[in-house]
């Protein structure tokens, strides 16, 4: 099975065979750095998740690699260090056993460590003698000392890089030939609104995700995927939809950023490293987590935690919670369901607590899978203690019968779940949407549980399960805010802080929910001073991320598209004019209905019915949310655009749309979206479209999407300059070149590419890292065809980019000179070559690119 990432790394090898050892030399090492890295988190994929965050420790240490060696060492802790028992049994019999298993001479795994040996004692490196037997692990350990003895550290010889050359690329070979992994599927995954999935194969085949083309209750993040035991995401391993090239992690971490690199081109990317920034050490216990062991509390045996200090008590839902909870022949499974931070818990427990006293349970267990404290102080990170199946019986076992042997604890607490020997049993999961798989287990606990044993789950999200008997817990009434505000504000000594005004605005503008009302005092106690609602809770990212963050990424593409353009304008919105908006060409298997629904399920939204008309409300801190989310959107400019024509239909209620232009606009989209199901269907559409975006330039966007999507790249192509042509923001216009260029590269069109890189950098307050990746990319084509190297333009071409470079000169590092260097001497300027490559290699006297140039122009001249 070809895996395309080496098949591009290979055609780079043959290339610079034809330059020099010494630059075939370094391209097989980057070559192995690359197999390095790809195999290292292709291991950290395979791995599942646990308690102790194995993957996270991993991925943790990677984004702030500074060497290949800390790549190895991931390898090595992976195969036989602590995280190896979290593998997955998919990969026991082949990539673990070909990497851990003591290999003898017969063995590939064994020549392929056998020529690295070989490559050292050509270089005459001191190293120790391969055992008889060595398992392939050993071979990261190996490249990366030769690497670090050479190109590292050394200074090679011309003669040596020759003789060693063929024994490092069969090296290499047999490992990319042979290691299961690169004969698995591979695939791109980029979710399309109508919730289908473009599936680009990485290798040959990957029929394992075929369904994804057709289905669309999947919900997968876009980027790299391998098929094991089910699909699993490679992280720290980015492409695109289109393949055009491969970036992987080069670490360095600084603020909340770190580098990609590609070894395919040279470019190198910021990502983003939020997701990494929380500490690997043991974190402490969630205040909510249950006690250690059962005790005896009214009636029954419990493990119950701490009733917290002070509690509003909920009258209404306290009462339905409780009648369900004694019926002893229906509802086996309830459901406690809101917003993060809304009560959920609270209540669960104090209700529970009260129900010790009855006879009604003899056994209460109580599992959390908690990972974030809601304090008044702000979220904190905690330690989660269940998180699958195998954890959730374990603890069981550990509080009832430590006797029972981790491999039978499953089966053990499913026949517990039936019927239990101490008595009625009553078992709760807290924080039931952060288990590792909350559908699997969900089946796994419907599957067992019979009354009069009861399980109560509380979720933020339930649209995967369906429970029994649902609790829907929204904000708290009015008089249940307003005791919550007095005792809070008693306990913080802000009670003379405080007027009638700003309690009825708290009240309304955090929707009555629980947690923001204590953050909000929590302010004015830090402040000494009431300040505006609004500016408060819009400085507190963290919270509206602890609230809303992990339920928004479970969200359908459609649902996401709807929240962040609500989300964009602070109104309340009537609902027909939302669905008549988001009527795109594109979208026209798009459910907004539904879409808007699983908002509501997932209490995003408040729909109100407003004397027949039905009003979408946001509130604040959702609000607030989506517009953080909006700024990092690969659609923003759609979303925005959508934002335009929802404030052209007004606010309110139905009476006050427009039913002017806009909103015939909207319902032509919408009987385009239920005719068409093809590309020749959509394009007579097309004139009418095209007169819509000369009013609307945005709509080019949508255009350019649905060609996308059939594949046809030539109109992809045309309508982007149409687009370009029109008054757009600079920095739109910028990432629309960018993405020209890449399709022209990926339809190999270098006149349009080259057209695209040279308006790019012509661009105003263009960044130097977007000019020197563009001269790589010129340089690299001229390089490799020989008709670009006699283009009659090529002059031309080159004198705007060299021009354009000379005026970022002082800011180059050696890279960037190097680059600039390939432009002077492909422009016929040897001379101003020598000069920026000597200047270079002040800067860095052991960059690799400026001597294998330097190199290149002293071959020529001599």
């Amino acid at each position: 099975m070809s895996y395309i990432p080496f098949e591009r790394m290979k055609s780079r090898i043959e290339g610079s065979k034809e330059d020099s050892d010494l630059g075939y030399f370094y391209d097989l090492l980057l070559y192995g750095e690359f197999i390095t890295k790809n195999i290292a988190l292709f291991l950290v994929a395979a791995l599942n998740e646990d308690n102790e965050r194995s993957q996270y420790r991993l991925e943790h240490s990677l984004v702030r690699a500074n060497s290949i060696g800390d790549f190895s060492k991931a390898i090595e802790d992976v195969v036989i260090g602590p995280a190896a028992q979290r593998l997955s049994s998919d990969i026991r019999d082949y990539e673990l056993k070909e990497l851990s298993q003591r290999a003898s001479k017969d063995d590939w795994q064994y020549k392929a460590q056998e020529l690295l040996h070989e490559c050292l004692d050509i270089f005459g490196i001191e190293h120790d003698k391969l055992a008889s037997k060595s398992a392939l692990r050993n071979w990261f350990h190996t490249f990366t000392y030769l690497r670090n003895k050479t190109k590292g550290h050394g200074a090679p010889k011309t003669e040596c890089c020759s003789m060693a050359c063929p024994k490092l690329e069969e090296s290499i070979q047999l490992l990319t030939a042979n290691f299961t992994a690169f004969s698995r599927s591979w695939v791109h995954l980029h979710r399309n609104l109508n919730g289908r999935y473009r599936v680009s194969k990485i290798t040959i085949d990957a029929p394992e995700f075929d369904h994804l083309k057709r289905e669309t209750n999947h919900n997968y993040e876009n980027g790299i995927y391998i098929y094991l035991d089910h699909p699993r995401r490679v992280k720290l391993f980015y492409t695109n939809p289109e393949l055009t090239d491969f970036w992987i992690s080069n670490g360095n971490l600084k603020n909340d950023s770190f580098e990609s690199i590609s070894y395919l081109s040279d470019e190198r990317t910021l990502q983003s490293g939020k997701d990494y920034l929380m500490p690997i050490s043991k974190l402490p216990s969630s205040h909510t987590e249950g006690n250690s062991e059962l005790i005896a509390q009214g009636n029954c045996l419990t493990n119950l935690p701490d009733p917290p200090d002070f509690y509003v008590k909920r009258k209404d839902l306290e009462n339905e919670l409780e009648n369900v909870l004694l019926q002893e022949d229906r509802y086996p499974i309830i459901t406690l369901l809101g917003k993060g931070g809304v009560g959920k818990t609270s209540l669960a427990i104090n209700l529970i607590s009260r129900l010790t006293d009855t006879s009604r349970f003899e056994l209460i267990i109580w599992f959390s899978a908690r990972d974030i404290d809601l304090l008044i102080d702000g979220p904190k990170q905690v330690q989660t203690k269940v998180l699958n199946i195998e954890d959730i019986s374990k603890e069981y076992c550990d509080l009832v019968d430590a006797r029972v042997k981790s491999k039978e604890s499953v089966q053990y607490f499913s026949d517990k779940l039936t019927s239990n020997s101490i008595g009625t049993a009553l078992y709760v999961f807290d924080n039931f949407e952060t288990v590792s798989n909350p559908v699997e287990v969900f089946e796994w606990i419907n599957t067992y549980i019979r009354n009069p044993n009861k399980v109560l789950i509380t979720s933020r999200i339930s649209r995967n399960f369906k429970a029994d008997y649902p609790i829907e817990i929204q904000g708290m009434s009015d008089d249940e805010c307003r005791e919550l505000i007095d005792a809070t504000a008693k306990s913080l000594g802000i009670t003379d802080l405080l007027d009638k005004n700003y309690i009825d605005n708290l009240i309304s503008e955090s929707d009555g929910h629980p947690y923001i009302i204590k953050i909000l005092l929590g302010e004015v106690a830090k402040n000494k001073r009431a300040n505006k609602i609004q500016r408060i809770v819009a400085d507190q990212e963290k919270i509206l991320t602890a609230l809303f963050k992990r339920t928004y990424n479970t969200l359908s593409p459609a649902a996401k598209r709807v929240f962040l353009t609500l989300a964009s304008w602070n109104s309340m919105v009537p609902m027909i004019a939302v669905e008549a908006v988001l009527w795109r060409p594109e979208n026209e298997k798009m459910d907004i209905q539904k879409a808007i629904e699983e908002l509501r399920q997932s209490s995003f939204i408040d729909v109100i019915d407003r004397d027949g008309d039905e009003i979408i409300n946001l509130p604040l801190a959702a609000t607030l949310f989506g517009k953080s989310e909006l700024e990092i959107y690969p659609e923003k400019i759609k979303v925005l655009s959508d934002r335009g024509l929802l404030m052209e239909f007004g606010s309110t209620t139905y009476s006050n749309i427009s039913s002017g232009l806009v909103r015939n606009i909207e319902r032509k989209f919408k009987a385009v979206s239920k005719r068409i199901n093809s590309i020749n269907e959509f394009e007579k559409e097309l004139p009418i479209l095209e007169y819509i975006a000369t009013k609307y330039p945005k709509t080019y966007h949508y255009i350019i999407q649905i060609y996308e999507e059939y594949g046809d790249y030539d109109k992809v192509k045309y309508y982007l300059r149409e687009y370009l042509k029109t008054n757009i923001p600079l920095q739109e216009k910028e990432q629309l070149w960018i993405k020209l260029s890449d399709i022209c590269k990926f339809t190999n069109d270098w006149e349009g590419e080259s057209h695209a890189l040279l308006e790019l950098i012509q661009m105003p307050n263009i960044q130097l890292r977007t000019i020197s990746d563009a001269a790589n990319r010129i340089n690299s084509h001229i390089y490799n065809d020989f008709d670009a190297r006699i283009d009659d333009y090529k002059g031309e071409m080159l004198d705007i980019i060299i021009a354009v470079f000379r005026k970022q000169l002082n800011n180059s590092d050696a890279t960037d000179m190097s680059r600039l260097g390939w432009l002077l001497l492909n422009n016929n300027l040897p001379d101003e070559a020598e000069e920026v490559v000597a200047r270079g290699l002040e800067l860095d006297p052991d960059n690799i690119f400026c001597k294998r140039l330097m190199e290149s122009m002293e071959r020529k001249t001599r």
